[in-house]
């Protein structure tokens, strides 16, 4: 990136802010086919590209087109943006942008903070991709965060230059932002976090999208005292002077336009460890401590709840609901009905309507789980007590235990009908450790013993891509590894999909049926979302690879751990594209 221009305009915030009430929110409802302006493409978070110049049967032509190496190591979990033929993607400092047909570089914008947020968690390239918003005279601005402080900053797309900048950090926590923005009707929401090395309450702020103020703020863990969900907790409810928090957004939503809806997933309560005193007092039932480990429906205007779904009450698996939800009409008994497609850590495929919130179903998705075994017929969860820890060098073999469906996003087809849904089915050995009593506000309140899963555990693979029926549960295909699998999915209406795994490969699939259609090597490890846009008429598949530690293989495989390398941007074309 040497060469590169570096942008730092940050007084050019006043002259450019006024342009940013021009911008029209409303063209991202439904993009142009050759674009891809937010994480997953549409509001809905379907991942679903109507481009179909790719298909099966030329998808064996894919070569790549351009390739740039992003001048950074560490764990890439994001995707890049694309608006007419501009590209942009999330750096560890910053974004830069690129001509989206060559890959020549057009600009870049960097805060370089050292290798830690303000949180102490480590500096990666923000989960999501960028947001670019179009403007009325032609122009678009781009969103994103910024991993070293939480701050999100709108950058001029054709410059870089700064709109605004925004800090949403509360000051009386270190947070840090792990995702980029969404749009949310005329709003941008983030979720600032931090809990895992602090108490931080979780929150979700929406900014407003002409000038970066915020327009509200929501506290996923009830820390006023007139808030409904305190009662919830016992026997410390929720605040920076207990050390309890909590419940962070660690990855982005989704929103649904028809109800005005936002949903996002939200993390385990802080202190994890059931046996700390400030989560039980040894009398009484176990608290639910909401509204963590759960998922929670906004109004995106107001910031008001409007429904929630708790899938483990009184978390202490580590069971955290960062999984990005999907909005989908599916044909269900009785008729069409809109529902927030939910998969969670635990293992299952939950469909909630996004109107009411009613429960409507769920799928058991893994055999032999150990702590979440189920549903009542109204959306109860239904916990294994016996999981509970009664004593701090008690150790448990939780199962999934690398949660079923993690970080990774994954995509929903009009055509096919199928969720296509990275997962690991892995035990772990867990134990608890109790909080030390010189604990002090800032340190990390707890400790999680969880060893990688041995010859004896009952699963026959590690990682998979599975298409599954949201409507019924049932599986259509399934490609299965013997690693771990926590990579985007991409489906187009060549009904391909697409998504990057851990043994290096990038490999398209038949959305239907599964066979494999094609494959090439990258130089790393991958965990991010692929994407899909057009240029001039020329459709283009992205992915980033990059990893700076490895991941083991099934211990029965004998294989190596994944290949470690620095974030590379790839993308490709067909062979006889222009």
């Amino acid at each position: 990136m040497s060469g590169w221009r570096r942008v730092a305009a940050i007084a050019a915030t006043l002259a450019l802010g006024a342009a940013l009430a021009q911008l029209d929110p409303a063209a991202l409802l439904e993009p142009p086919p050759e674009a891809w302006p937010q994480h997953g493409r549409d509001p809905s978070a379907t991942r679903f590209s109507p481009l179909d110049q790719i298909d099966r049967s030329n998808v064996g032509r894919l070569q790549v087109a351009w390739a740039v190496d992003l001048g950074f190591s560490g764990r890439v979990q994001g995707a890049p943006a694309v608006w007419g033929d501009a590209l942009f993607v999330s750096t560890r400092d910053g974004i830069a942008a690129f001509d989206a047909a060559s890959g020549a570089p057009r600009w870049t914008y960097a805060e370089d903070e050292g290798s830690r947020t303000s949180s102490g968690l480590p500096r990666q390239a923000p989960r999501g991709s960028p947001v670019v918003v179009p403007d009325a005279a032609g122009g678009a601005a781009v969103v994103v965060s910024l991993p070293s402080e939480p701050v999100v900053v709108a950058l001029d797309a054709a410059t870089g230059a700064v709109r605004w900048r925004s800090a949403v950090g509360n000051p009386d926590f270190a947070e840090a932002l792990r995702t980029n923005p969404i749009l949310a009707g005329d709003v941008l929401v983030v979720g600032p976090t931090g809990a895992d090395l602090s108490p931080v309450p979780g929150r979700l702020v929406a900014l407003h999208l002409a000038d970066g103020r915020p327009a509200w703020s929501f506290d996923l863990v009830p820390v006023r005292e007139d808030d409904p969900a305190r009662s919830t907790w016992s026997p410390t409810p929720p605040g920076r002077m207990f050390g309890v928090g909590g419940g962070s957004g660690w990855n982005a939503g989704a929103y649904d336009a028809a109800t005005d809806t936002l949903i996002y997933g939200t993390g385990q309560p802080v202190p994890s460890d059931r046996l700390d005193p400030r989560r039980d007092d040894g009398d009484g039932p176990v608290s639910r401590d909401l509204y963590t480990a759960s998922f929670v429906a906004l109004d995106a205007t107001t910031g008001a709840l409007r429904w929630f779904h708790q899938v483990v009450p009184g978390d202490e698996w580590a069971y955290d609901q960062h999984t990005v939800p999907i909005v989908a009409e599916l044909a269900l008994e009785g008729g069409s009905r809109r529902v927030a497609v939910l998969a969670t850590t635990t293992g299952f495929v939950v469909l909630i309507d996004v109107g009411t919130g009613a429960f409507v179903t769920s799928h058991a998705m893994v055999d032999g789980a150990t702590v979440h075994l189920g549903y009542t017929p109204d959306g109860t969860p239904i916990i294994d007590e016996a999981m509970r820890r009664s004593s701090a060098d008690q150790v448990l073999q939780v199962c999934p235990g690398s949660r079923w469906a993690n970080v990774a996003p994954g995509a929903f087809s009009p055509r096919t009908g199928l969720l296509y849904r990275a997962n690991d089915l892995a035990c772990v050995q867990q134990g608890a450790g109790t909080t030390p009593d010189d604990w002090q506000p800032g340190a990390r309140p707890t400790w999680l013993l969880a060893e990688a899963r041995g010859v004896d555990d009952h699963y026959e693979r590690w990682g998979a891509l599975t298409a599954i029926d949201p409507a019924s549960g049932a599986v259509a295909w399934s490609f299965d590894l013997p690693y771990p699998h926590d990579a985007g999915a991409l489906v187009t209406a060549g009904d391909l999909v697409f998504s990057a795994f851990a043994d290096r490969l990038f490999r398209a699939f038949d959305a239907h049926t599964g066979e494999l259609l094609w494959a090439q090597a990258l130089t790393a490890h991958a965990d991010s979302a692929p994407i899909t846009y057009a240029v001039d008429g020329v459709q283009y598949v992205a992915v980033m690879a990059g990893r700076d530690t490895g991941a083991p293989s099934l211990p029965a495989a004998g294989l190596p751990p994944t290949l470690t390398g620095p974030a590379t941007l790839f993308v490709f074309a067909l062979s006889d594209a222009p």
